[in-house]
């Protein structure tokens, strides 16, 4: 009789033991789809701008908006990466990732030059498997635009430049940001 107990209760250990560690291995699992928390559009992390065909970068390849710096002066002023009207910016993951937020520094001087801001007008979609998810679009957009959206898988986003800005046609971008935000 106690030998059967005994043996239940080192059944029951197992169980719980076994368990545990399954509970570790996901949660440790959830927290890489979910990019640990950090920015994971970074040329560090192996993103890239899928789009770089059809892009341009002000001052050669340190426009890029996957640096660290987003406010990197230069001699003529800040580098960005921009694009013609009609024509969309793409940021690519290393990977397929849980993501709930999006953060893109549009371009915002021209306070610099006594000039009125610029205000941009963009859709914005999250990409998975080729299929598009409307995440964002405004008429209006400056200066930082942060987004939050449902918690999805994305392999892409796409920012599509739809009416220019309120100075020229192009659309600016100096840094963007991708991570999975708590709530």
């Amino acid at each position: 009789m106690k030998k059967g107990l005994a043996l239940i209760i080192i059944f029951f250990l197992l169980i719980q033991y076994t368990e545990q560690y399954c509970i570790t291995q996901f949660k440790q699992q959830q927290s890489i789809l979910k990019g640990n928390h950090k920015n994971v559009l970074q040329l560090q992390k192996g993103s890239l701008i899928s789009s770089k065909k059809i892009n341009f970068f002000e001052y050669g390849n340190n426009a890029s908006f996957l640096k660290d710096n987003p406010y990197t002066i230069m001699t003529n002023g800040v580098d960005f990466t921009y694009c013609q009207l009609g024509k969309y910016i793409s940021m690519t993951p290393m990977q397929k990732y849980l993501l709930n937020t999006l953060k893109i520094w549009l371009w915002e001087f021209d306070y610099i030059f006594q000039n009125q801001f610029r205000y941009y007008d963009i859709i914005i979609y999250a990409i998975l498997n080729n299929e598009k998810t409307k995440i964002y679009e405004n008429k209006q957009a400056n200066c930082i635009v942060t987004i939050e959206f449902p918690d999805q898988f994305v392999e892409e986003f796409q920012v599509l430049n739809v009416g220019g800005n309120t100075i020229n046609m192009e659309l600016h971008i100096i840094k963007a940001e991708a991570y999975y935000k708590y709530s």
